[in-house]
């Protein structure tokens, strides 16, 4: 009679099996939220070159090339730690986090300079649903990304 459970090795296969698809489900949600962290990120590009762009043209000095190249540098680098999602999940999302946090401070400083306590705030405030949405993107996808991170070099 041949039976299942007269050999060992089979349920350890079994067993082994079930293991691996319950780790690549789990990669795989781990992956969709790493996917919405690359997603605000390519936002967060798009937003910030759109939002420097709209700053600049409704400035009295109309097109500057400097703050031109400025907002593509700024975009780029969202742009760059999106696509390094695919490699370094975690290390990218924070990178991205630390830079667009970055970039909110660096705003408030510069129109604190230029228009005192009044422009901080205004720089602040502005686009702040926007700002928020991103950040809370980034935020909820560090717990994943960091597992996701993990899985990868573990495979290694």
């Amino acid at each position: 009679m041949n039976n299942d459970f007269s050999n060992p090795g089979k349920e350890e296969n079994v067993i082994a099996d079930y293991a691996d698809e319950l780790k690549q489900i789990e990669m795989e949600s781990y992956e969709t939220a790493v996917k919405k962290a690359r997603n605000a990120l390519f936002w967060t590009a798009g937003l910030v070159f759109l939002g420097e762009m709209i700053s600049m043209l409704r400035g009295e000095t109309g097109f500057d090339p400097i703050i031109f190249v400025i907002a593509l540098i700024e975009a780029g680098i969202f742009v760059a730690l999106a696509l390094w999602t695919k490699k370094k999940p975690y290390t990218a999302v924070v990178t991205g986090l630390i830079a667009f946090l970055g970039i909110i401070a660096l705003s408030a400083v510069a129109f604190g300079i230029l228009e005192g306590a009044a422009g901080v705030m205004k720089a602040l405030i502005s686009g702040i649903i926007v700002k928020v949405i991103i950040l809370v993107t980034l935020i909820k996808a560090l717990s994943d990304a960091r597992a996701l991170q993990k899985a990868k070099e573990e495979r290694s």
